[in-house]
């Protein structure tokens, strides 16, 4: 076979893209991911994705949150619980609404994150605004004072970050790690979720300007696959 290559037929990438726009360690594998855990049973699956997590943690600190989509979840609650996952995160039955679940927790992060960065934009102009006395639109002007007062200590307070990457201009990284769920209609006859899966970077999207993904991993683990091909 013979190789040829046309010197115009050049390709050209967007400025500032990159499809693994997170700030990941050099020792750890990029983010974002979809990663799969496959090897028989008893061969330490779970330890070594939860250890793969933790070290994440380590790194992202309160700026990583670990959701967990997993019926023996109770049983491995010694070894997940290193992770400080919250209560609301822990999806103990992988039905069919998991994905919808999934998705509203990214939309909920994504306009958590863009009402931050509106209410610390606009902090300084609004205060502003009341020394000047240049209120405005009383309706606007009303809805930034419950915003910004604050009723323990009766003062107009700048927002506080939910997360510490806040003051870096970013949203927070999610894991959604689903363990134990073969067999399960999550990921047997679910095709939300496998839609989920492919188009996962692009969950809970920023608008542009500036346009960037929702920082996303979703990490699997089988027990083991057979020659034949089946999940068991």
């Amino acid at each position: 076979m013979k190789t040829e290559y046309e010197k115009k037929a050049v390709t050209k990438l967007p400025k500032d893209s990159n499809a693994f726009a997170v700030e990941t360690p050099d020792h750890l594998p990029k983010l974002h991911q979809l990663l799969v855990g496959n090897g028989k049973r008893g061969s330490g699956k779970s330890i070594a994705i939860t250890n793969l997590i933790r070290m994440y943690k380590e790194e992202l600190g309160s700026d990583l949150r670990v959701i967990v989509v997993s019926p023996t979840f109770g049983s491995n609650y010694k070894l997940l619980s290193e992770l400080g996952i919250n209560k609301e995160d822990v999806f103990e039955e992988p039905d069919d609404d998991v994905p919808a679940k999934l998705i509203k927790i990214a939309n909920d992060e994504r306009d958590s994150f863009l009402e931050w960065r509106h209410l610390d934009q606009y902090y300084n102009e609004f205060i502003k605004r009341i020394k000047g006395q240049h209120i405005g639109s009383i309706e606007q002007f009303d809805e930034y004072m419950l915003q910004y007062y604050n009723p323990l200590t009766n003062q107009f307070e700048r927002p506080k970050a939910k997360y510490p990457c806040y003051l870096k201009g970013k949203p927070p990284v999610l894991f959604t790690f689903i363990d134990d769920a073969q067999g399960s209609k999550l990921l047997s006859t679910n095709k939300k979720m496998l839609q989920l899966c492919l188009r996962h970077r692009h969950l809970g999207q920023m608008p542009p300007p500036p346009g960037r993904s929702r920082r996303y991993v979703v990490i699997c683990k089988y027990t083991n696959i057979q020659k034949s091909g089946r999940i068991k």
